[in-house]
């Protein structure tokens, strides 16, 4: 699980990055007057980033944070009746 958890956060990154890179392109002078469909074919990237980023970060949370089991707090509070 540690690995998947180290995995997931260095696609995060790579991602970041990613986003990051796109949203510099104005700084070099990438704009979309002078390369209108460069830019959009970008801008349609960055969004398939930003999905799989929410998707990443979705799965990370479960790893990181598992949901609440009612049948497993069941079998637990059974067994513990056992004892008393």
């Amino acid at each position: 699980m540690d690995s998947e958890i180290l995995r997931i956060e260095k696609r995060i990154k790579g991602l970041n990055r990613v986003t990051a890179a796109i949203n510099d392109l104005s700084i070099y002078g990438i704009f979309y007057g002078n390369y209108p469909e460069l830019v959009k074919i970008l801008e349609d990237a960055k969004d398939h980033v930003k999905t799989e980023l929410k998707n990443s970060k979705k799965r990370l949370e479960t790893l990181n944070y598992p949901q609440y089991d009612e049948g497993a707090e069941a079998v637990i509070q059974e067994y513990m009746k056992k004892g008393t």
